[in-house]
Formats: structure tokens, sequence, C-alpha cells
């Protein structure tokens, strides 16, 4: 399907809320497996073992979401949260400030707590999350510039899910934006970077949105020639077909940054 004929991410069809509860907040999404125990059990993984490390950490990541941020809360004191639109980023807060109409996350707080041995202080787990958040950040006209240094400490860590392939609309775009949303990265940062292999769309509610198809390979040559070397990899193939989307894989990669930001 051509991308003209696909809402986009800054659309106001998108639902922040809507994508949480097809894709993301509760045990009934077919996906769930795919789209958050397996992100949330190779996070918790990484942050256990020591191999990811800091103070400070930057998420961007998809809509408003929450969960990738659960296990980043026991390793890093300080978390800055990214988005591109007032409508996620209000999202966001709604969470933060434990209004009555925001995303329930209690679900997959349970299942974090689960992978902790904690099952049963979910509760004090987004408690911490929550006091951990020290900013919520719009970048504004990221088409031409990188994040302004006066919003953003330098970080330890960058963090995103899902979240470059559905903003970038080429891959040229796509390559760009990694550098530019890694540049607040110290030299020897790391970068945690989920993404969809192959992905051709995702429904929210009953729109149909577009998402940069992209191959592992480049994904790798993105991460590369951005100016990391990749420590990790992971990778999941699709188990479940369903309408909400599509795609052949699910692609994590572990980065260190080596370089001042390469634009």
């Amino acid at each position: 399907m051509a991308c003209s004929t696909l809402k986009h991410y800054y659309d106001e069809e998108f639902d922040p809320k809507l994508l949480d509860e097809t894709h993301f907040s509760h045990g009934n999404i077919p996906i769930i497996e795919e789209s958050v125990v397996y992100p949330v059990r190779i996070l918790h993984e990484l942050f256990c073992s020591g191999k990811v490390k800091g103070d400070t950490l930057l998420d961007v990541s998809i809509g408003g979401s929450v969960y990738q941020l659960m296990s980043a809360s026991n390793c890093f004191k300080e978390i800055y949260v990214m988005n591109f639109t007032d409508c996620n980023i209000n999202h966001f807060k709604k969470w933060l400030e434990t209004e009555e109409d925001a995303t329930d996350w209690s679900f997959v707080f349970k299942k974090v707590c689960e992978f902790e041995g904690n099952s049963d202080k979910w509760q004090e787990k987004e408690e911490q999350v929550k006091k951990a958040i020290k900013r919520v950040i719009k970048w504004e006209n990221f088409e031409n510039s990188a994040v302004k240094p006066q919003l953003l400490p330098t970080v330890d860590c960058v963090l995103s899910l899902w979240q470059l392939d559905g903003v970038s609309k080429t891959k040229e775009e796509y390559q760009s934006n990694m550098k530019k949303f890694t540049c607040s990265l110290r030299p020897g940062g790391q970068l945690i970077l989920f993404s969809a292999v192959n992905m051709s769309h995702y429904m929210v509610g009953k729109h149909k949105f577009f998402i940069l198809p992209l191959e592992r390979d480049f994904i790798r040559e993105s991460v590369t020639n951005a100016g990391f070397d990749i420590e990790k990899e992971d990778y999941l193939s699709r188990k479940v077909i369903t309408d909400i989307v599509d795609y052949d894989g699910l692609l994590c990669i572990l980065a260190r940054k080596q370089s001042e930001c390469p634009i």
C-alpha cells in the first residue's frame, strides 16, 4: 500500500491511548508476547546483567508508552522522555500525573515485577518509575535539527522502541534521524534500539498507519553509520498473524557510541 494512502504518526487520527489498548497495555492483545513481553524481558536481562550502566537515560519511544521504562528505573537515577507531538506528550503526562483517563499499565507492571521476583510490588514499581522521570521534552522541528542541548543534558543511555521507523518517511531520513536523536549521548554511552523488521503498517482503531519498512541489515548498518559499535543483537521472528500489525520479526540492538555525533 502506498505511503500516501496511510495515516501518519502526526495525523489527528493518531490516538495514543487507543494505540496502547490495541498493541501494548493488556493481556488480551493477540501479539502481547511479542509487542510487550519480549522487549520487557530483554530490557530486564540487560539492566540486571550490568551490561548497561549509567545515571541518565533518554527515552524516545512510540506514542505515550511507559513499559520500556519499568526496568530502566532500577538503574538510572534520571530519565528524560522525548516525543514529537503534543498529543503523545499530553497522554504520557496523564499517566505521570495519575489522571483518570490515563492508560492502565498495571498488567505490564505486574509482568515486569514477575521477572524481578516481586509480583506483588507492582504499585511501588510504578511510583519508582514516576520518580525517576525528570523531564518530558518535545523535539521541535526534528526534521531539520538535533535536540537542543539546553533542553537535555548529555546522557549515558538512549532507549528507543518502535519510533524512528514511524516518524521517518524514507531510509535517508531514518539514517539522519538516527544520528540526530543520539547526539545527546556521550561517547562510550549506549543505545538500546527496538525496531520491527519489514513492517508494512499498524492499526490504531479503524485507521491504518504508515511505518517505514526496514530490512534487518539496513537497521544494523544505520546504527554503525551513526557512530556505534554493536555489542549485542537479539531477533524474534513473528509468531502471531493478526490484522492489527504486519512484520517479519522484531530486532533489539545494544550498541556503544564511539565518537562525537557524525551529523
